[in-house]
């Protein structure tokens, strides 16, 4: 005879089942009901809860399902291989965002203005301007039409201030501001630099100028302020956050995590090719060989930003360097409009899912409620 299992064990029934999402889907639906039932027969009377080594046993052989290819398919290898390896380069732009929010806030507008008018000992209005690009984080800058910097493209965000003051600028006396104000403050660094003046003929004289440079950091904030003085005084102010420490092993994390998340997906998809009919299976692999493609080029970017920030970037970088950044729109590549890496991202996202839903394997029957005997 059969008999249903007690009202009492369904708490069991329900925790082995949960601990049973471990496996892909297409085992659970073959052979759930079977592992549930043995696992059932198998527990100690009045079991309420699995044992440890049987849950351990249960995740790592679901997981080592999940991560196993359709054998006898080298050519899935590779694909799983490519797909890991796209998937590493936006989990890498994924942790250098969340590592990017254990950064200091930029100055707003007002906060700016005080800024400028710390580092310049007037009251003077100054011109504020941010500026972002896809190789930094986000800076608070100034330019000015005489040293006005281009943009570069492994960087992010910065507001500016340029200060015009009739005045001649003291840089040593704007240092000791900043210092009594509690910033950790550098020495000064000496500026060399050319100003251009019209004539009334059309023609531009040449005039070398002097300036000088220091560093101020205080709350996880970087200041920058240079000026030169010519006829008046130019002041730049630029603000940038400083990188925490968890700001890199985010990034590590973020790429191992993208690259598992890579190959469990190529895997999923490739046993859904499998079992697809052969129309569908080649038009799948069609569609998954574009995204691929189409996503290269957004990975090789973030690749990029990757390398520059361990290669380039050090805790004392201004702006610092991320990999998120890449998604900036602005002139990462000499061609293309300044949204191809975030328009190449999102079109291959949709490549992707496409390839996804055309495999989708035969409707199967579903899953038996356990029994035991």
């Amino acid at each position: 005879m059969t008999t249903v299992w007690p009202e009492a064990d369904h708490s069991l029934e329900r925790s082995y089942r949960t601990l049973l999402l471990a496996y892909p889907r297409r085992h659970r639906r073959r052979h759930g009901t079977e592992l549930v039932t043995t696992l059932l027969e198998m527990a100690a009377p009045g079991q309420r809860r699995p044992r440890a080594g049987d849950a351990v046993h249960l995740i790592a052989s679901g997981l080592r399902l999940r991560l196993r290819l359709p054998a006898g398919r080298p050519l899935l290898a590779v694909v799983a291989v490519l797909t890991a390896l796209t998937m590493g380069g936006f989990g890498a732009a994924a942790g250098s965002w969340l590592g990017a929010q254990t950064f200091a806030d930029l100055p707003d507008v007002a906060e700016m203005t005080r800024l400028t008018a710390q580092a310049t000992g007037t009251s003077d209005e100054a011109l504020q301007s941010r500026v972002a690009t896809p190789w930094q984080t986000d800076t608070a800058g100034s330019t000015t039409f005489v040293l006005q910097p281009r943009p570069m493209p492994w960087r992010a965000d910065s507001p500016g201030t340029v200060t015009f003051s009739a005045s001649t600028w003291n840089p040593d006396q704007a240092r000791q501001r900043f210092a009594a104000d509690g910033w950790s403050v550098s020495s000064l660094t000496p500026l060399n630099g050319k100003h251009l003046s019209a004539e009334d003929d059309g023609t531009f004289t040449e005039t070398s100028v002097r300036g000088a440079r220091f560093s101020a950091q205080s709350n996880g904030l970087i200041i920058h302020v240079s000026g030169y003085t010519t006829d008046g005084s130019v002041v730049s102010v630029q603000a940038a956050p400083a990188r925490t420490a968890a700001f890199l092993p985010m990034i590590v994390g973020g790429t191992g995590v993208g690259l598992l998340v890579g190959w469990l997906v190529a895997a999923s998809v490739a046993y859904r090719m499998v079992a697809a009919s052969p129309g569908r299976r080649w038009s799948a692999a069609g569609l998954w060989s574009a995204a691929l493609l189409v996503l290269a080029l957004p990975a090789g970017a973030l690749y990029g930003n990757v390398m520059r920030v361990f290669r380039d970037g050090d805790a004392d970088s201004f702006p610092v360097m991320t990999v998120h950044s890449a998604f900036t729109p602005g002139e990462y590549y000499p061609f293309g409009p300044p949204w191809l890496i975030l328009g190449l991202t999102v079109a291959g996202a949709l490549v992707a899912v496409a390839a996804i839903l055309v495999a989708r394997p035969g409707e199967q029957p579903p899953q038996q409620p356990a029994l035991a005997g």
